[in-house]
């Protein structure tokens, strides 16, 4: 079973289906982090088809940072 989620963006809507071993890869790589580390950083793979974001892998990108240096971007490309 996939998991779908509506995303308002620009006015609009986008169908995302996101594979349940996705998000069990995501749970594992946040509990298995380390001690003093806040967050994981991560990348999710996928297809788009028919205006559905269909995500089917993802990894974690290795990294480590202070609080002084964290921002935040949000990055999205449909093609």
């Amino acid at each position: 079973m996939v998991a779908s989620l509506l995303l308002p963006i620009s006015g609009s809507n986008i169908n995302v289906k996101v594979h349940p071993v996705v998000l069990l890869q995501v749970c594992d790589s946040y509990i298995r982090r380390g001690e003093k580390q806040d967050r994981v950083i991560g990348t999710l793979l996928g297809t788009i088809t028919d205006g559905t974001v269909n995500v089917s892998r993802c990894f974690v990108v290795p990294h480590t940072e202070t609080m002084d240096q964290v921002s935040m971007l949000l990055a999205y490309r449909l093609v």
